[in-house]
């Protein structure tokens, strides 16, 4: 591809000029940076000009299109007229006259976009009002080539044309001698060395020729035969490559090129560092942040501990009246006792969990309004001085209160005393005293009315035997219905030990219940409390989360943007040093 090593340079830097022209609104940058960005992109895609003179039928048109791979007559795109045309780019094919004797003509032509081409007429047939091409055009031509035809390169106009050129516009002259396989290498050489001797008798220097084969640089890109002799016998390597050192090696070119990347590189450089800074001023607001979020969870954890003091107290409460219910169930289990109510049945256990619930709620409920206290002023503590924090390290501005209401605490005082009494009470049903020690009692009173009736009854058996004169039958009646009372007795005595030793661990598994339920309670009230300050931390958490997000997309597109930039210099430089 002509000019290759340019273009991909150029084509790099325009990439990555819009990736920065992109990246500009996000750093924040102003319109100003924008508009250079824009300025600079836009100046990168001047084409190259090339104006194309000769006389009628010396093979332009051909040449042209072996040189750009594109058959140039079947696009549309080549006049036959004698006007000047002006060839760009453009997404469909369309003709603008200028002048009379100029047009421009867009068309959907590739190459079109890399190289803008003055197609002139014939050198023998320009007028004068054609002045136009030496005075519009030459001047801004990357190079003006001038096409002989091998068979006459000696026609008179197209040397006369090329006196009008202005000495120092010549730098850009190149001849192409055309139809070169028509003749032989000698004869070629032989005109070759004739236009150089009179180049520099007419101008005083000499213009490279490059004698070419159209026809065959045309089939070697367009068939598939041949190809690489085809282009190494039609000339066109040596030609491209001067072409593509003159487009390289330009320095108007070069120096825009350079003059877009250095203002980039001092871009790059400055939003680098202002991206630095403000990731910078983000870290220190997380960090602020983690350290006000580590501070409210160190709070509550003491709020927490504080509240553990009421638990201790609760459950050293249920353990002292545990054992004072134990103390009264030893009373009510009394063997003694149940002999005396065999018949009147005095004992009961209905009402125990009331009278155990009853004694636990006084103190508790005293206690879990301090402890709601305890809260209330821990919760406006904190919220003082997470407001603080905010204001002075998050420079986050509050429009609200982020105290609760004296009306918020009054009603959950209450609340919250009778929620912990509810705990307690059903921590006590579970338990489940009153559903153990009924049947056991009940038990009881059969085994001591059975004991009685066996005892009345072996009693009176006796009597009438002896009284019959059956002395041994009576003391044998008599001591049957002792053994009988007697281990009713033991069984008496073994169901009040057994429903002792089940109130016992029943009332024993109760209290580590009741203080696992009571800490469960606690730590989820002071969770519940405290996420109300938790969440007003949460925007200010989601929006520095998200600026991390794109502050570090953008750096690192900014240091690839550099590394990228610093490459294009080093590949400027090559192309600088070698002349290319």
């Amino acid at each position: 591809m002509i000019g290759e090593e340019y273009f991909d340079l150029r084509s790099r830097l325009g990439t990555a000029l819009y990736s920065l022209k992109a990246l500009v609104p996000e750093l924040g940058a102003g319109p100003e940076e924008a508009g250079i960005l824009e300025n600079l992109v836009n100046s990168l895609k001047d084409p190259f000009v090339f104006v194309v003179v000769g006389e009628v039928n010396v093979g332009k048109s051909t040449f042209l299109n072996a040189l750009f791979g594109t058959d140039l007559t079947k696009t549309g795109i080549v006049p036959t007229t004698d006007k000047i045309f002006f060839f760009k780019h453009g997404p469909q094919l369309r003709h603008v006259p200028v002048s009379r004797t100029l047009e421009e003509v867009y068309a959907p032509v590739e190459f079109l976009k890399d190289f803008h081409i003055v197609d002139t007429p014939g050198t023998n047939s320009i007028e004068n009002e054609h002045q136009e091409i030496t005075e519009r055009f030459v001047p801004l031509a990357d190079m003006v080539i001038f096409v002989f035809s091998a068979m006459n390169p000696w026609g008179a106009s197209t040397w006369q044309f090329l006196d009008k050129v202005h000495r120092q516009w010549m730098r850009h002259v190149i001849f192409v001698l055309q139809q070169a396989d028509l003749r032989t290498p000698e004869e070629i050489v032989s005109i070759q060395q004739y236009m150089l001797q009179l180049c520099r008798q007419r101008f005083g220097r000499e213009f490279p020729v490059f004698p070419v084969s159209a026809k065959r640089a045309y089939l070697a890109r367009s068939s598939g035969l041949d190809r690489e002799k085809l282009m190494e016998e039609s000339g066109y390597p040596k030609l491209e490559q001067h072409i593509s050192d003159c487009i390289g090696g330009s320095g108007p070119r070069l120096g825009k090129l350079g003059n877009a990347l250095r203002i980039a590189q001092t871009m790059v450089g400055k939003l680098a560092a202002q991206s630095t800074t403000r990731i910078a001023a983000r870290e220190r607001k997380q960090a602020g942040l983690a350290t006000i979020e580590g501070e409210l969870a160190t709070r509550q954890e003491r709020t927490l501990a504080k509240l553990s003091a009421a638990v201790d107290a609760t459950e050293l409460d249920f353990t002292w009246l545990a054992e004072e219910l134990l103390k009264h169930l030893e009373v009510l289990f009394d063997q003694k006792l149940a002999f005396k109510c065999t018949f009147k049945e005095r004992r009961s256990v209905v009402g125990v969990e009331k009278v155990l619930r009853d004694k636990l709620d006084v103190p508790s409920s005293q206690r879990w309004e301090q402890s709601a206290s305890i809260l209330e002023d821990d919760l406006n503590e904190a919220a003082d001085h997470l407001a603080r924090h905010m204001t002075e390290e998050l420079r986050v501005q509050l429009h609200e209160d982020l105290r609760q209401s004296p009306a918020f605490w009054k009603k959950y005082k209450s609340t919250f005393a009778a929620n912990t009494g509810s705990l307690v009470n059903r921590v006590i049903k579970a338990v489940g005293i009153e559903a153990e020690l009924a049947p056991a009692l009940a038990n009881s009173r059969q085994m001591m009315i059975w004991m009685v009736l066996v005892g009345v009854v072996s009693a009176i058996s006796a009597g009438i035997f002896a009284g019959l004169g059956h002395w041994g039958v009576g003391l044998g009646a008599l001591a049957a219905g002792s053994l009988m009372a007697w281990l009713l007795w033991l069984a008496c005595g073994r169901v009040f030990a057994a429903t002792r030793k089940a109130a016992t661990f029943k009332l024993n598994a109760a209290r580590p219940e009741l203080r696992h339920q009571l800490q469960l309670h606690t730590q989820e009230e002071v969770r519940d409390l405290y996420a109300a300050l938790h969440r007003i931390l949460a925007p200010t958490r989601e929006k520095l989360s998200d600026q991390q997000k794109r502050q570090t997309f953008q750096h690192e597109s900014l240091g690839k943007l550099e590394v990228n930039f610093k490459e294009l210099d080093a590949k400027m430089a090559g192309l600088v040093a070698r002349g290319v």
